[in-house]
């Protein structure tokens, strides 16, 4: 087990999209989400009740979630986490917080529920105005990085 998680966090802090996994009666299903950590490992996503991976979460709220860097063919720079996570909806009392820390890193998104430009961002953000916060809070970490040797890998447990 590792200990230091400044590579991690860096990581974490570097890259945007997290595809989140879960399944339902339909079966398996993933999708991406634009997110921003925090320094405590918790990850932020804003996303509507009603969208599948949503709508599916187990009653307990645990999912498995990845975060990978685009290939840019070179097996040493393969990088990524895969999770087992908690996701619950961030409660009013947390939404100011989380909203900031998003908002800081996707001012785009903000402009869209604030300031559409044309009638297309306007359904884009009433949607995303409609949306809720979730934190994804990890259980089970494994960060892989081919920089430091093939198949390289910490694992933490929370």
């Amino acid at each position: 087990m590792a200990a230091d998680t400044s590579p991690l966090k860096a990581f974490l802090h570097s890259e945007s999209v997290l595809t989140l996994s879960v399944n339902d009666d339909q079966g398996p299903w993933t999708a991406p989400v634009l997110y921003v950590a925090d320094e405590d490992l918790n990850l932020y996503f804003l996303s509507s009740s009603s969208t599948r991976h949503i709508a599916s979460l187990p009653e307990d709220g645990c999912i498995a979630a990845s975060i990978y860097s685009d290939y840019k063919g070179d097996w040493l720079g393969i990088c990524g986490v895969q999770m087992a996570a908690d996701i619950s909806q961030v409660e009013e009392t947390d939404r100011a917080a989380a909203a900031a820390r998003y908002f800081k890193r996707y001012p785009e998104v903000k402009a869209l529920i604030d300031n559409p430009a044309n009638e297309q961002e306007k359904r884009i953000g009433a949607a995303f105005g409609k949306s809720h916060f979730f934190r994804v809070t990890p259980t089970f970490l494994r960060f892989i990085n081919n920089a430091d040797g093939f198949s390289s890998r910490n694992e933490w447990r929370f």
